[in-house]
């Protein structure tokens, strides 16, 4: 199984917290992870380079959640035996995330949420399942970027998608119990976030929009 995390080219402060919370582990560099990011609108196509087992791909879209699902359908839908964990730049991984990960039975698996309620799309996702919605997929991509809160109100409406419309999709643990804390300016940028643990995964996530009534991007 692979690592995707979802990510955006102003999430510089978010992505290096994340990939420092894994990068304490020797196990981080036994997985190939890609860091699908966003907002690259000026490039032609994807642009794609390596360090070491990080492959980093920029992508000329902001689709906010989706932009990771979007890039995985067009660039590595021949790849139909694979698996992917999925998550966003902001979260942060515990000391037994990889133990955990490594301990998931994907034989036979399309999809799996890490929460019975909202997952906000993390989880597991095989590629034939990506395949399979690609067309609903490509249909969030956005080259513009003030249409990029219009695309947040979407994506938390569309939030678990993938999932959701999953016959086969379970829930790791079938976990049903979120503890968060908060808000608080987590990352010291002026944006107030809450933030939620999954312990049948040990990963945090920092969340900017947690049911306030308005949405933000900022970071």
């Amino acid at each position: 199984m692979k690592i995707v995390i979802n990510s955006h080219v102003k999430s510089t402060i978010a992505l290096e917290h994340l990939l420092e919370s894994m990068r304490v582990h020797s196990a981080f560099h036994t997985y190939e992870i890609f860091v699908m990011i966003g907002g690259f609108y000026a490039n032609a196509n994807y642009d794609i380079k390596k360090d070491k087992n990080i492959t980093y791909v920029y992508c000329n879209f902001n689709s906010i959640d989706f932009t990771g699902l979007i890039a995985l359908s067009e660039l590595y839908a021949a790849d139909i035996d694979e698996h992917y964990f999925y998550m966003h730049d902001t979260c942060k991984v515990g000391p037994t995330f990889f133990q955990k990960l490594a301990s998931i039975d994907i034989r036979n698996v399309s999809s799996i949420r890490i929460n019975q309620g909202s997952s906000m799309n993390i989880g597991i996702y095989s590629q034939r399942l990506i395949n399979t919605f690609k067309q609903f997929l490509i249909g969030y991509k956005n080259t513009i970027e003030a249409q990029c809160l219009a695309y947040k109100a979407r994506c938390i409406k569309d939030e678990d998608y993938l999932f959701i419309h999953d016959r086969n999709n379970s829930t790791l643990n079938n976990f049903h119990c979120r503890h968060h804390t908060g808000p608080t300016d987590y990352y010291k940028t002026g944006t107030m976030r809450i933030v939620e643990y999954y312990a049948n995964i040990d990963i945090y996530k920092i969340k900017a929009n947690w049911g306030q009534g308005n949405h933000t991007l900022k970071n």
